[in-house]
């Protein structure tokens, strides 16, 4: 009995005491946020009409040149750009005659950005890759970074490198 007093003391003891936190006084913060709830980056939790997913830009093969093609896909990093570039034409693109060049083995690939000049690191040797396969690459990264027409992009993989390439589609 005079164990569980004991026990029963200290608990009260505890709660008494608090969280170790004392008071203080007003503390003044920043102004209170205003305007519409934003999705949070994966598009859950806040209940705000979610923005349509953003374009983006591939460039494949159509009679030997190479051309943008828009996808209506969720807005993903260069690295993951091409990845898409990689798989190639959905069916309906293959249908009105896209191919592309670029090998599956391009991925995994870093892509890092210096003003207006992309750089990639690739999982395939770049000295392997056809012209065409190249400027499918530096076509698609550029216009990722809205450098289409002003950037240049430098292809690596493995020790080898191409010099800075710009778009020529």
């Amino acid at each position: 009995m005079i164990r569980r007093a004991g026990c029963a003391l200290a608990v009260v003891a505890l709660l008494a005491a608090g969280c170790g936190v004392r008071p203080s006084g007003v503390i003044q913060g920043l102004e209170a946020p205003s305007g519409p709830p934003v999705p949070s980056a994966g598009g859950h939790g806040t209940g705000a009409p979610s923005s349509p997913p953003a374009a983006v830009s591939l460039y494949f093969v159509s009679g030997g040149s190479v051309v943008p093609v828009t996808r209506p896909e969720v807005a993903t990093a260069p690295a993951g750009l091409l990845t898409l570039l990689a798989g190639g034409p959905d069916e309906s693109e293959r249908a009105n005659g896209l191919t592309t060049e670029v090998p599956r083995t391009i991925a995994p690939a870093t892509v890092t950005t210096s003003g207006t000049t992309v750089e990639a690191m690739l999982g395939t040797d770049v000295t392997a890759l056809s012209p065409t396969a190249v400027n499918q690459i530096v076509c698609t990264l550029l216009a990722a970074n809205s450098l289409a027409d002003a950037g240049t992009a430098l292809l690596r993989s493995g020790g080898h490198s191409l010099h800075a390439h710009s778009c020529a589609g």
